[in-house]
């Protein structure tokens, strides 16, 4: 959800004070030892009463020298726990109690630009802090000056003058660091350098920030620190699509939080859950969370206010309930305007643009989404200003202006230049799933005109990219000294190590090597153009890469609607197929009907039906041949075990098929140079080993443990032996390890064949390897790679699913093998029995040894089993092969 990151996660930069008194062991301890400690714990209802306490004490005696800090921190726990009046007329005291001496003065400054801020004053707030610098200058106190530069940046952050925000953080960052401050002050730097990165689109610096603060408040064991940044990195993991590690991070900052207990921390939480839930659909747990923010939030600071009220106007919106959300945005509205919250500020205009889209009321809804698009543009944040794009479009497309998709795909082109400049990682992959519905509603109002080729760009545009971009790097075409190429090389190599490694040296010495190649990257890149690869246009894809016969159907599967697309050399037919809810019910019925083993029939009936549904309004012509790029649910499913007609054989047994990530990856393999440096023909694995449960990179027996495969090791030796003459090799038994395959140099080979369990896991890529005995070869393994194989053959349970990232698609074992270099993948959509799977594999290898390219050996064999009828027949038998990648030469 795009406002999640954008009203919430940019915010909390909360002050980490550590101006812990440090005495040696054998003087006494300080006064303040115990009040400080809680403070810089974020335990600021406890610390009132300490420091209120030690004021009470100092004056009595007239302790003048200890009478002005218990004064200045009990003003600043006032602040924090939100009494801001009575904040202000202590701090009045304290700035009596300082007296003419500039360091206390500044730092009293500093407290009330901290209250500014907290109560939408930015102004005033911005004028005490470049006094309070002024006089940190002059009593050379640089703690202070790190202290007032972290506190400009919050104010800035907040007006949505990131850029200013950026300078700050890192000024603080820079004087901390050269001054030794303590780790409690380098947390709350972190932090803030972490929103303001993600802010301004540096997802990747962001993500390092976070994990670096919290690694340090692992180490002092920082429970408030802990939940800061937990709901921060939550809210960059939710925008790049990895939703279930957002819930767990949101969650478990709730958790630390309310052991403090921290209101502010809490209502954050709860804010964040809130978001998550409506973003996800559920909006009776958002409802929940709201209830709970709203119950406590009088006392946190004004930002969380407004933050509340959108998230209620959207459920509200949601809920259909128009008449309740239209005043909680407009009060948001309000309070963001009057205390000058620049992101809150384009965020509830773009609300209300959609409120009154819902409405009918298209004038409203284009008004208010041009407030946002303005207020969003003078910020220069690249989710807010996508954000008011979106709603600008919405809005258009309300009114029935013909200029609607233009807005939509003006927001994309924003979104995938922002793309362009994160770094190479994980963040790329995932960046487009929150905001597909831009996507989709540039399809929707291209297709509404007529302009079917362009909505399939547009479609083209949302696939695959990272993808692209590796295979890119690895194109033997390119010099093999290229600066650009080899640093990001470097980067994936590093930002795997950076994974893998524990030790606080080791890491820090991998996160400057990080930032320094990222800053190397950026200035290349900066110089090059083309660096984000783009979707292959129209017209060659239709020359290039539909020959005659072959026709390409495409899928996009939005959060309304399904689209499809059949194209050939000619023609391009395209239609909206229905809703994602009722396809999505009859694509769980296909495949739980095909695949189950058995002789019935029953799977015929719902196969006929999802012709007529998916692919009859798209005016299919015939073709020997058919380039399929699935979306959504559809990747789960075969194409092949549609029946066009009753009566008529499945699909899969008069066609060849061939599967793809999108349209311009099928390209770029067809057309990639043959490679000449095979010396090998056939590399056949075949294992046993059942072992499914990582441990420290070696695999234990679990309970759930598969049986042995008993067939594997003898369709392995079979396949071996067909392809001996050629040069082929044989790893089976105790020899099957990932060590002994690796040593073999698999570059070497044409053709990869495993006969193996695999482990698959749709939520967690990591969790996804092939089982070898007593060893494991999993995505990083693999992708670090360098392939040459026309063929990789992964003959075990389900190696074509894995976790499934709008934009990019299915990321698990046959993505990573194409990523490594390999033409094509041989895999399986799920469970295959052990015996049938040996049969298959060796009919497969016998006609490819026979010379029939890959897609027709498939059809040949897939045919064969179909004719067979009895068990043999059924889908569950020969369906779940599917041919993703080259194959057809």
């Amino acid at each position: 959800m795009i406002r999640a990151a954008a009203t919430t996660g940019m915010f909390v930069a909360l002050l980490s004070c550590g101006d812990r008194t440090r005495v040696a062991p054998s003087l006494p301890r300080s006064p303040f030892f115990t009040a400080d400690s809680l403070r810089d714990e974020g335990r600021f209802l406890k610390a009132h009463p300490l420091y209120r306490q030690l004021r009470d004490s100092f004056a009595l005696v007239h302790d003048t020298a200890n009478l002005w800090p218990a004064q200045l921190w009990w003003a600043y726990t006032l602040v924090r726990t939100n009494r801001t009046d009575s904040a202000g007329v202590a701090l009045n005291t304290a700035m009596q109690l300082a007296g003419n001496d500039p360091g206390r003065q500044g730092w009293t400054r500093w407290v009330r630009c901290a209250r500014f801020s907290r109560t939408g004053q930015a102004d005033s707030a911005i004028a005490e802090c470049r006094s309070a610098l002024q006089l940190a200058a002059t009593s050379g106190n640089h703690e202070l000056e790190g202290r007032i530069h972290h506190q400009l940046g919050t104010v800035h952050s907040r007006l949505g003058h990131y850029r200013i925000a950026v300078d700050e953080a890192e000024r603080t960052l820079a004087i901390q660091q050269r001054h030794q401050h303590s780790p409690q002050l380098l947390i709350g730097t972190f932090n803030s350098l972490g929103i303001e990165y993600a802010a301004v689109g540096r997802l990747s610096e962001a993500e390092g920030m976070y994990q670096a603060g919290l690694q340090m408040a692992d180490s002092l064991n920082s429970v408030w620190n802990r939940a800061i940044l937990k709901s921060n990195l939550a809210y960059l993991r939710q925008s790049t699509g990895k939703l279930p590690d957002a819930l767990r991070l949101m969650t478990e900052s709730l958790h630390e939080a309310a052991q403090l207990p921290d209101t502010q921390s809490m209502v954050y939480a709860h804010n964040s859950l809130a978001e998550f839930y409506l973003s996800a659909g559920n909006r009776s747990q958002a409802r929940d969370h709201l209830q709970q923010s709203n119950s406590m939030n009088r006392r946190v600071s004004a930002i969380f206010r407004v933050i509340a009220m959108l998230d209620l106007g959207l459920l509200e919106t949601a809920d259909s309930n128009l008449h309740l959300a239209e005043p909680a945005l407009k009060t948001a509205m309000a309070l963001a305007d009057t205390a000058g919250f620049g992101l809150q500020r384009a965020v509830s205009r773009g609300a209300l643009s959609r409120l009154a889209v819902k409405r009918g009321n298209a004038t409203a809804a284009l008004r208010w989404a041009d407030a946002a698009v303005a207020i969003a543009d003078s910020l220069d944040a690249p989710d807010a200003q996508i954000d008011a794009l979106e709603a600008r479009a919405a809005a258009l497309e309300a009114a029935r202006r013909s200029d609607a998709s233009d807005s939509y795909l003006k927001g994309i082109d924003l979104l995938e230049s922002w793309r362009g400049r994160l770094a190479l990682g994980d963040l790329r992959m995932g960046v487009a799933e929150p905001r597909w519905s831009i996507y989709e509603g540039a399809i929707r109002t291209l297709l509404g005109r007529g302009r079917q080729a362009e909505a399939l760009m547009v479609a083209e545009r949302a696939r695959a990219r990272l993808l692209l971009e590796v295979m890119a790097d690895r194109d033997a075409s390119r010099p093999a000294a290229s600066p650009l190429e080899g640093i990001r090389q470097r980067l994936r190599v590093r930002f795997e190590e950076r994974a893998a490694v524990s030790g606080p040296e080791e890491q820090a010495s991998l996160d400057r090597e990080l930032q320094q190649l990222t800053d190397s990257l950026t200035r290349l890149e900066a110089m090059e153009t083309g660096r984000y690869p783009a979707p292959a246009a129209i017209k060659a894809l239709q020359a290039d890469l539909l020959a005659p016969g072959r026709a390409l159907l495409h899928f996009f599967w939005g959060d309304r609607d399904v689209y499809g697309w059949w194209v050939t050399r000619d023609t391009i037919h395209a239609s909206r197929l229905g809703s994602t809810d009722s396809l999505a019910a009859l694509v769980e019925f296909l495949r739980g009907s095909i695949e189950r083993p058995g002789r019935d029939s029953g799977w015929q009936v719902p196969a006929l039906g999802a012709f007529g549904r998916l692919i009859t309004p798209l005016e299919p012509g015939p073709a020997s041949e058919i380039l399929v790029v699935a979306d959504g649910p559809l990747s789960h499913i075969p194409i092949e075990v549609l029946i066009p007609a009753r009566g008529e054989l499945p699909w899969g047994a008069t066609t060849r098929f061939i599967h793809g990530p999108s349209a311009t990856v099928l390209l770029t393999l067809l057309k990639a140079p043959k490679m000449p440096g095979w010396n090998r023909t056939m590399l056949a694995l075949g294992t046993s080993s059942a072992r499914a449960t990582r441990t420290s990179g070696r695999l234990e027996r679990g309970p759930d443990t598969p049986p042995p495969l008993t067939h594997a090791g003898p369709e392995a030796r079979a396949i071996r032996n067909l392809f001996r003459a050629e040069g082929a090799d044989l790893l089976v038994g105790n020899g099957a390890t990932a060590r002994k395959w690796l040593e073999l140099d698999p570059s070497r080979y044409r053709y990869l064949h495993f006969a193996a369990h695999a482990r698959v896991s749709d939520r967690r890529p990591e969790e996804t390897y092939l089982v070898l005995n007593e060893s494991i070869l999993d995505l990083a393994a693999i992708r670090r790679l360098r392939l040459h194989a026309d063929l990789v053959t992964l003959s075990a349970c389900e190696t074509a699913l894995g976790r499934r990232v709008r934009g990019e698609g299915v990321i698990g074992l046959s993505h990573a093998f194409l990523a490594a270099g390999a033409r094509a993948t041989l895999v399986t959509l799920w469970r295959i029995a052990d015996r049938p799977a040996a049969d298959f594999m060796q009919s497969f290898y016998t006609e490819l040894h026979a010379g029939v390219p890959p897609a027709q050996a498939l059809l040949v064999v897939r045919r064969r089993w179909i004719m067979a009828g009895g068990a043999q027949g059924h889908p569950s038998r020969w369906a779940p092969f599917v041919l993703v990648g080259g194959g057809s030469e």
